[in-house]
């Protein structure tokens, strides 16, 4: 697997796990809570072992720049899973930080 796609897991795990933790605040039982928790724990430890191996390949200055994915992502993600609205700035911030990663993606 490349290190390229080892960074994109690495994103939608981060991302997912956000989404989760929304959930679990979302939750009206605490059992749920705690599975949402749960989930978005485990979610974060798989996070973290993609983002080592990404580390062995990549100079943590330009991997770490590139996990602002995640704003895309959640951003996307809750649109589609709670209908929480996009504003026009924050497209444009989304924009903009798709082209910074293409940027730092392509140096």
């Amino acid at each position: 697997m490349t290190v390229w796609c080892q960074l994109l897991i690495t994103s939608l795990l981060s991302g997912i796990a956000q989404l989760c933790q929304k959930q679990a605040a979302l939750s009206k039982y605490r059992r749920n809570l705690c599975l949402w928790m749960l989930i978005a724990l485990g979610l974060l430890a798989l996070a973290m072992l993609c983002w080592l191996q990404v580390l062995r390949s990549l100079p943590v200055g330009i991997a770490y720049p590139l996990l602002s994915l995640n704003y895309l992502w959640v951003a996307l993600m809750s649109y589609l899973l709670w209908q929480e609205p996009i504003g026009k700035q924050q497209w444009l911030g989304i924009l903009l930080i798709i082209i910074g990663t293409f940027l730092l993606g392509s140096s």
